[in-house]
């Protein structure tokens, strides 16, 4: 697409710079670095903001520089690993931070600028601000907060980490500033250049050097001389750098991180797991260079980070063979389609990792049996090898007993590595999977195995930032701030969690990146929850506090926001799948125990086939175990009713789709399960051959057609249409009749000089490329005339018939479960892109946390309400153009495999399921042929509008297929299609995303790369 080749192109140019400089940080690390921080000191007891930097070269330089209070200049990081990239980094920050330049610093997530700038600062003594940034933020915010004094309740403006930072000569590390808007951000400006700004409270901030005497600080705002700004950016390829505007850039001098080298890499990770072997750390070096960004695009994936690659080696210990697991649960593989994932497979293979045999079934790698067995005590809970200590439990009320949780093979050894990890030291843990998979079911149970005291958030759509920290109210004219269920667990040590993570906004959900990652987390009250510190105005975390995030697989169906791709990587990842098949036996029988085990079986085989079919895409719902159990329970609460009125509580909402119901009734009918009234006669048939256990497969065999007997092609002779046979036999070789093979001179398939294709179902007889090189010039150029004639009169008596619809009919048939699943899949795609926004300033709905202030003093609007947004931009169209191929290869082996007829079906999926989604899609279709690379078949802005036009776009392509020269003009077809939607896309505003779909049965192979 135009707009995707735009974000491409920056993407290339980004990724080119970040690995030129990762191989001038390479070299230098080899050669010579020009300068290198040798010291940093105090320079003057009596200037104690002033710190001396010596540089070591061949010509030694030592400069002053602005530093912080703390006297401990040169601070040690236990984190932090001195590599060849982040010396330079840090050089090139103590330079421009010398010339008395705010710092911005850019890379993709996980790549470290935050512990590049805690570095930074701890070398020069400074105390930081960690300030995260959020979607809704406002420059107020930026700046200062409304409260109240707890006491009287009057009303006073309490400064933010910048100011704050501003005042006592600190650095404020803003964290996230991809995510402000734009005009936002650049309210800084005049901080940043000049160190002056008005502040909404009346004052002025100022450098100290410019306040006079005697000015009260009711007036003005010193700013100290050692105040620097470091501001966090992280570049993401689906939204490019649209935030970077030139009054940013004359902001920040900004640094971009290099790639880090080979040799950087294998340093961090052995750091962060002395235990790991080197033939693990250069597995994974492989797999990184292998997994760039376009390869890691079509595997559905990620490229992996620093941040991942540092989880994946603290994971898979020392063994090799575990690498695989760990990959695939931190890459999600489990979720892919079979398609990306048998890709990412490949590229993992090429990497020299190996795929355990359990996985090429996507199921998990089960452990041995010895190793599955668990039994508790007072003291202690053994999962196989692994001993947990249980805490001691001061309110056991807070601890959760799941009443109907069995520990079935699969659930026990999911317990067991989270427990391993937390052991190790994890501490944050995100549950992904589908609906009804038990996520919440085994977290309660680790919870009452480990005795952890919990907490529980459920978060929704409409939940806000201030509702996941502190809930505000107005008590007799003042603010009382009331802790979150995720304070008291960060106070008391509790294990928090957080249900439904992927319902709540991104920027709702992305502050929990600043806990996980930092330790740091701003409450809305002023008081800041720290790891570090422990201080007046701090909450420090609990060494025992632990956060277990849920949420459902990212994309369709669900339709959440992707939690994971905002920040996973900053949790230790585990995919909870459904039971194994003999899992889910054992687990239903327990729920069913009068239940027979055949029964149990055949739900069980059934539901796990009808997964299947979702990972295939050909049903849009993933049942789960919970649709599973819930029909058992039915059937052993009301051993009255057989199976089929059980499966109707959980189904009956697929019966208003017929094609989706016809698909469930078909998988449950194969296992002895009929879910359908009247079964046709071949069920039937089937029905009475099973033996009950669903493994026996009939199947309905036609008769076969005669072909004919082959004979050598006749003499060459002026080409026409030939004698109309009737009967349709089958005719091999000759010059008589149409709609042989092999022959000569008449309309036909596989034989030489004819005027054009004609195709009567026989099976083809092709002459050799010598018989057809002996067409003489002449013969050919009135086959030639003689096709275009009769393309002519085709196209001019297309008009719609009885056998036309019938036709039509048999078309649509064929997709019609597919036509109901795109369509589905269009329409959540446009509730989704329809999703409300905050309405603020009503004088009714929910109390917004940042009007508080203005209520106290009598504002009635200080409410908000989810709605639609009236001032917001129009949603764009998403421009589709459809380059179907009609050249002569695909009536001629239509015969084979049938390609014109699925190139037909595709094009009438497109214009059956964009019907009524003009608002949304403007498409287009294009053919292609020996003739020319672009036949009009629909134009842009005017789709079919009823059978008739859509069965004459069908008939077009079948015509252009029949009567064309040969040839192929595929790459020609794609190169147009492209230039017109691009310049289309320039000229046009209303555009959101151009995208071109060929379609096309050529050998892209022998065109070369």
């Amino acid at each position: 697409t135009a707009v995707q080749e735009s974000k491409n192109t920056f993407w290339n140019a980004f990724n080119a710079l970040r690995k030129t400089k990762g191989q001038k940080a390479k070299k230098k690390e080899k050669e010579t670095i020009p300068y290198i921080i040798k010291n940093v000191r105090r320079s003057d007891s009596l200037n104690p903001h002033i710190a001396t930097v010596d540089f070591d070269s061949t010509s030694p330089v030592s400069i002053n520089v602005p530093c912080g209070t703390d006297k401990s200049v040169n601070r040690e990081m236990p984190n932090f690993v001195p590599t060849a990239g982040a010396d330079q980094t840090i050089l090139e920050m103590m330079q421009k931070h010398a010339s008395g330049r705010d710092l911005l610093l850019l890379s993709p997530k996980g790549e470290g600028k935050n512990v590049l700038a805690q570095r930074f600062a701890s070398l020069l003594g400074y105390n930081t601000h960690l300030f995260a940034m959020y979607n809704e933020m406002s420059s107020q915010d930026l700046l200062l907060r409304r409260a109240t004094d707890p006491v009287t309740g009057q009303t006073a403006w309490e400064e933010s980490p910048l100011l704050q930072a501003a005042k006592f000569g600190d650095i404020c590390i803003l964290d996230g500033v991809e995510k402000l808007r734009p005009d936002v951000l650049s309210t800084l400006q005049s901080l940043a250049l000049d160190r002056e700004i008005a502040l909404p409270d009346g004052r002025r901030a100022l450098p100290q050097t410019l306040v006079p005497g005697g000015v009260p600080e009711a007036q003005v705002l010193p700013i100290h001389p050692s105040f620097r700004i470091i501001a966090l950016g992280s570049l993401k390829k689906d939204v490019g750098a649209r935030w970077i505007t030139p009054d940013l850039m004359s902001m920040f001098s900004s640094i971009l991180l290099p790639d880090p080298s080979a040799e950087c890499l294998m340093a961090i990770l052995h750091k962060a797991n002395p235990d790991c072997s080197p033939e693990v750390i250069d597995l994974l070096l492989e797999l990184k260079n292998a997994l760039t960004m376009s390869v890691a695009e079509e595997c559905g994936v990620a490229p992996l980070s620093t941040r991942n690659l540092i989880r994946t080696v603290r994971r898979v210990g020392s063994e090799p063979s575990d690498l695989h697991t760990a990959l695939s649960s931190i890459l999600l593989a489990d979720l892919l389609p079979p398609s990306q994932r048998a890709l990412l497979e490949s590229v993992l293979a090429d990497s020299g990792i190996q795929t355990p045999n359990s996985r090429k079934q996507r199921t998990r790698t089960k452990a041995p049996e010895e190793l599955l067995q668990m039994s508790v005590d007072a003291t202690t809970v053994t999962v196989g090898n692994l001993e947990f200590e249980r805490d001691t439990v001061s309110r056991p009320e807070m601890v959760p007993s799941p009443k109907s949780f069995f520990d079935i093979p699969s659930h026990v050894q999911m317990i067991g590595e989270m427990l391993q990890e937390f052991q190790n030291g994890e501490r944050a843990v995100l549950l992904l999977g589908n609906q009804g998979v038990g996520k919440n079911m085994i977290v309660d149970r680790l919870c009452e195995l480990a005795r952890f005291e919990r907490e529980y958030i459920q978060l929704h759509r409409d939940s806000t930032i201030g509702q996941l920290t502190l809930a505000p109210s107005l008590e007799d004219g003042k603010i009382v701030w009331n802790d979150s269920p995720l304070v008291r667990a960060v106070r008391a040590g509790c294990a928090l969690v957080i249900d439904e993570a992927d319902k709540a906004p991104v920027e709702v959900v992305s502050v929990l990146k600043g806990l996980v990652e930092d330790g740091e987390l701003l409450l809305a009250d002023g008081r800041r929850i720290s790891k570090h510190n422990d201080g007046p105005g701090y909450i420090k975390v609990h060494p025992n506090f632990s956060l277990w995030v849920l949420a459902n697989r990212p994309g369709f169906p669900f339709l959440g926001n992707d939690f994971f791709r905002e920040i996973g990587d900053c949790f230790s990842t585990r995919v909870i799948q459904n039971p194994d098949l003999d899992s889910e036996i054992r687990l239903l029988r327990s729920y069913a125990p009068n239940l027979d085990t055949t029964t149990i079986r055949a739900i069980a085989a059934s539901f796990s086939e009808l997964r299947q079919l979702s990972d295939l895409g050909d049903i849009s719902y993933p049942y789960s175990t919970r649709e599973a159990v819930a029909v058992v329970k039915h059937l052993e609460a009301f051993p009255q009713d057989n199976v089929v009125i059980a499966l109707h509580n959980v189904l009956d909402f697929d019966s208003f789709n017929e094609a989706t119901y016809a698909t469930l009734g078909k998988v449950f009918q194969a296992h002895g399960i009929s879910v359908t009234d009247y079964p046709n006669w071949q069920e039937i048939v089937a029905r009475a051959a099973s033996n009950g256990e669903g493994d026996l497969r009939v199947e309905f065999f036609g008769k076969r057609d005669d072909e004919g007997v082959s004979q050598n092609p006749p003499k060459l002779d002026v080409p026409k249409h030939g004698k109309w046979d009737e009967k349709n036999e089958a005719h091999v070789g000759g010059n008589q009749w149409a709609g042989g093979t092999g022959g000569s001179n008449t309309a036909g398939l596989g034989g030489r000089g004819g005027p054009y294709r004609l195709d009567r179902g026989h099976k083809v007889h092709q002459v050799s490329d010598e018989a057809k090189a002996q067409v003489t010039e002449e013969a050919a150029k009135a086959a030639r005339e003689m096709a275009r004639k009769a393309l002519q009169e085709r196209l001019q008596e297309i008009k719609m018939s009885k056998d036309e619809w019938t036709m039509y009919q048999r078309f649509k048939g064929a997709i019609k479960e597919d036509i109901s699943k795109l369509r589905s899949i269009l329409d959540s795609t446009i509730a989704k892109s329809t999703e409300r926004g905050w309405l603020k300033r009503q004088n009714h709905g929910e109390i917004d946390d940042s009007k508080l202030i203005d209520g106290v003093v009598g504002d009635k609007n200080i409410f908000k309400r989810r709605g639609n947004v009236d001032d917001a931009p129009s949603q764009k169209k998403k421009r589709l153009r459809f380059v179907m191929d009609c050249s002569g290869s695909m009536y001629r082996f239509n015969g084979y495999d049938e390609r014109l007829i699925r190139c037909l079906e595709a094009a009438l999926l497109v214009m059956e399921s964009f019907e009524g989604l003009e608002a949304r899609y403007d498409y287009s279709i294009v053919g292609h042929s020996g003739d020319t690379p672009c036949i009009s078949l629909v134009n842009f802005g005017n789709p079919p509008k009823n059978e008739n036009e859509r069965m004459i776009v069908l008939q077009e392509m079948i015509a252009h297929s029949q009567f064309c020269e040969s040839g192929d003009f595929t790459l020609a077809a794609m190169g147009k299609a492209i230039a017109d939607v691009s310049s289309h896309s320039q000229s046009s505003p209303n555009d959101e995303d151009c995208i071109v779909i060929g379609v096309s049965d050529a050998n892209l192979a022998r065109y070369g790369e």
